[in-house]
């Protein structure tokens, strides 16, 4: 069913970028900028913490002065025909729980509340499913703009974590071009100095609308649903533009600033991201040797570009990421990981077992699957068994370590399916956490 509003697009653009030394996810020469940025809220690029409920709590640039009513109807993407019917089919028995029904008569407010209780509890697969039935609920007004983007990008985000990731490229598509006129608006401002003195430099622009978490987490899904890899890249430029656009506004502080730096830095590593998944590896490692490292990049920026590399199959590009800067956990983390790289595992093992026994690291649950890994390719099946078993008790249960596991069991016994099936029965019994997928599917434990 075609939507009943029609987008126009904000600005005319290329779908292709033209060709030039300096690109839009490239940091840009900021002729404003201090030398001591002031401290700015975190941002946060992992679905795993997120609260539907306060999305824009998520983005703490959403223009908190956008008026009571924008004008803005949203009723097609509140359509029933949007959202697919889900089912626990593919869930291991033990791990499945009954789907919620929503109560129309309950005020939003309590919806809401029983929504972030399933977030909590990491019923995501149940929470996609009663975001969807708020949605196309009474409780809801095509004008209640806020509560809307919450809701969808709760049941996307909920979906992807549940194994649902073509599902929710598929209602992604209800949004249309994200970077059409129809969702920015005009909030206003009075004329500053600059302005008075250049007419010609605007101190502040049409905003958008939608939550940046949302914009970012429905690029890559509008490419997988509509099949164009190409429309990611082309997605990523477009907002890639905007950041750039406000890190070089006079009337941008210099904290916001920041976060749009960080922004764009992450864009970059997005975009390169989804040149390898396209297969184009010769234009994904060009685009990450043209992303300026700037000594404001924390060593979480360094590990990631470091893993780009090693995905891309450059181990000496990834090696000099870090070059001779002082040992820290991620440039640690790296090392092992570069020694696997080259099918060095015995030396991989001795260097994973050096993490190991650092007590300061936080990702100890990480270290110990890597190990086992290390350890499985050397040939040593029991100690791997035992030290994922390890982890499990331990309540770290996470779907890699899952998935390594259950691998591990189809080597070592002709009872696997036995096996897994107990391993399910342990994983449902464990506390529950929002950072952590209950409702995971048959694919985690290779049933």
């Amino acid at each position: 069913m075609a939507s009943p509003i029609k987008h126009s697009r904000n600005l005319s653009r290329p779908s292709r970028p033209r060709s030039s030394t300096r690109g839009p996810l490239d940091a840009p020469d900021d002729p404003l900028d201090s030398a001591s940025a002031s401290s700015s809220p975190n941002l946060s690029t992992d679905n795993n913490g997120f609260s539907g409920a306060s999305l824009h709590e998520l983005d703490p640039l959403a223009p908190d002065d956008l008026p009571e009513t924008l004008g803005k109807d949203l009723s097609f993407v509140l359509r029933h025909n949007i959202f697919h019917p889900l089912n626990h089919n593919n869930i291991p028995s033990p791990l499945r729980s009954e789907f919620i029904v929503l109560d129309p008569g309950e005020p939003l407010s309590s919806s809401l509340g029983v929504l972030e209780k399933l977030l909590v509890g990491g019923r995501f697969l149940v929470a996609a499913h009663f975001a969807a039935s708020i949605l196309t609920s009474s409780l809801i007004t095509p004008m209640d703009v806020k509560i809307i983007f919450s809701l969808f990008y709760t049941r996307l985000a909920c979906l992807e974590l549940s194994g649902n990731t073509v599902l929710a490229a598929q209602e992604s598509k209800a949004l249309e071009d994200l970077n059409s006129a129809f969702y920015y608006i005009d909030v206003g401002s009075e004329s500053s100095e600059v302005d008075k003195k250049d007419n010609h430099v605007p101190n502040h622009y049409p905003r958008h609308i939608v939550p940046w978490p949302l914009r970012v987490l429905a690029v890559r899904l509008q490419s997988i649903g509509f099949g164009d890899p190409r429309r990611s890249i082309g997605g990523l430029y477009e907002i890639g533009l905007e950041a750039r656009r406000e890190i070089t506004n006079q009337a941008t502080g210099e904290a916001e600033r920041k976060i749009w730096r960080e922004r764009l830095a992450d864009l970059g590593m997005r975009s390169v991201n989804a040149l390898i998944e396209m297969g184009d590896l010769d234009a994904a490692k060009r685009s990450l040797e043209s992303l300026q490292s700037a000594d404001s990049d924390t060593d979480t920026t360094k590990l990631r570009k470091a893993l780009l590399f090693l995905r891309i199959g450059d181990v000496d590009s990834a090696q000099s990421i870090f070059g001779d800067s002082p040992e820290s956990k991620e440039s640690a983390l790296l090392q092992p990981l570069l020694s696997m790289s080259d099918g060095r595992y015995n030396d991989a093992v001795d260097q994973w077992r050096a993490l190991q026994e650092d007590q300061t690291r936080t990702d100890a649950a990480l270290v110990a699957q890597n190990l086992a890994v290390c350890l499985l390719y050397s040939g040593k099946l029991d100690e791997a068994r035992q030290l994922l078993e390890s982890q499990i008790s331990a309540n770290h249960s996470f779907s890699s370590l899952v998935f390594n596991l259950s691998t591990v069991y189809e080597l070592c016994s002709d009872n696997a399916s036995h096996l897994k099936g107990q391993l399910a029965a342990t994983i449902a019994g464990q506390p529950v956490s929002g950072q952590t997928n209950m409702d995971r599917p048959n694919t985690d434990f290779k049933l």
